[in-house]
């Protein structure tokens, strides 16, 4: 009997860390225009209105592709530079993508967060 070939975890995780990072770009490009959208650079403003759908979209989005670029950030950083792994490239991509989509994120949260204005 044939034994089934085993994947390289490594390469499996490369790969993962690679989809997250995909995941949570889509998340930090939501937020952006979220956040953008109705934002008064003259008065340093957010405004939203309140229990709306666009402030749950802000918030999930913030908490979806912060989790997802961290979980990519760790995964990526455990694969990268494995010497079994043929995707190493790959997973220095992943790292150094999540890690900015996490800086990204964080950081339109916080304008967000300290220049929020509700309407109603």
């Amino acid at each position: 009997m044939a034994r089934r070939e085993r994947k390289n975890p490594y390469e499996v995780q490369a790969k993962v860390g690679l989809l997250l990072a995909g995941i949570a770009g889509l998340c930090a490009l939501a937020l952006i225009a979220s956040v953008f959208r109705s934002f008064d650079f003259n008065e340093f403003a957010a405004l939203y209105v309140k229990k709306s759908l666009r402030f749950y979209i802000i918030l999930g989005s913030f908490m979806i592709g912060g989790g997802a670029s961290a979980i990519g950030f760790f995964v990526s950083l455990n694969s990268a530079g494995q010497k079994r792994n043929n995707l190493s490239n790959v997973a220095w991509i992943a790292f150094f993508v999540n890690a900015a989509l996490i800086a990204v994120t964080l950081s339109v949260f916080v304008v967000f967060w300290f220049a929020k204005e509700a309407v109603r």
